[in-house]
């Protein structure tokens, strides 16, 4: 038994090739879309992170909060800022850990470590000047305060750069300690994190300095 065939009444021809020329100009329309707002956010954050000395660090660091920018300097600048900071506190938790078991390589560098968890600690406690001055640049009338500004821009600039400085500090004081405290287990723990603090201090401090700025 032959299979019916099925057919279009005539009218729906016009239809049919209506649908499939909406079809076509939309799917054209839709390759000519402007780029998203996630693609212009990633682009952003890449450009500020481009005059960074690390601009894969910072771009991967901060790329999971490049929605929260909206094109703002001071913003990127305060993100990485805040990374810097919890990688200092992480830092200080681990050097009074080491205050209660002993670092193993010595009493020299045990108490090598005194001066390392207090300088580490002021620091800490000059996180929320450096945010207060860097959320006073957020705006551009904030940038107009004259003084105030460069007041605020400056404080932001050096406590930031003093995140990176305490941690450095306490490799000097370990590596005054002779060579073989720095090339111990501890010592060499001890180092890396130095280095990790470091470097996203010196990235947030470029942010600071090379994406603000203050406006007549």
């Amino acid at each position: 038994m032959p299979m019916a065939r099925h057919t279009f009444p005539p009218l729906c021809y016009p239809v049919l090739v209506l649908l499939l020329a909406v079809f076509a100009v939309s799917a054209r329309a839709t390759t000519a879309l402007p780029p998203s707002d996630a693609e212009a956010d990633r682009r952003f954050l890449r450009e500020c992170c481009a005059n960074t000395s690390n601009a894969a660090v910072c771009y991967d660091s901060l790329l999971p909060s490049a929605g929260s920018f909206h094109g703002n300097h001071v913003k990127v600048a305060l993100a990485a800022g805040a990374g810097a900071f919890v990688r200092l506190r992480g830092f200080y938790h681990e050097l009074r850990r080491l205050q209660r078991t002993g670092t193993g390589a010595g009493r020299a560098a045990d108490m090598a470590l005194g001066p390392c968890v207090t300088i580490a600690s002021m620091v800490l406690q000059t996180e929320g000047d450096w945010l207060a001055s860097l959320r006073r640049l957020e705006t551009a009338a904030g940038r107009r305060r004259g003084e105030q500004a460069k007041s605020d821009l400056f404080n932001a600039q050096f406590r930031i750069g003093a995140v990176g400085s305490a941690a450095t500090g306490c490799t000097d004081d370990l590596e005054s300690c002779g060579e073989a405290v720095l090339a111990s287990p501890v010592g060499k723990k001890v180092a890396a994190i130095v280095k990790n603090v470091d470097l996203y201090s010196v990235i947030a401090q470029e942010l600071v300095i090379n994406g603000i700025t203050l406006l007549a």
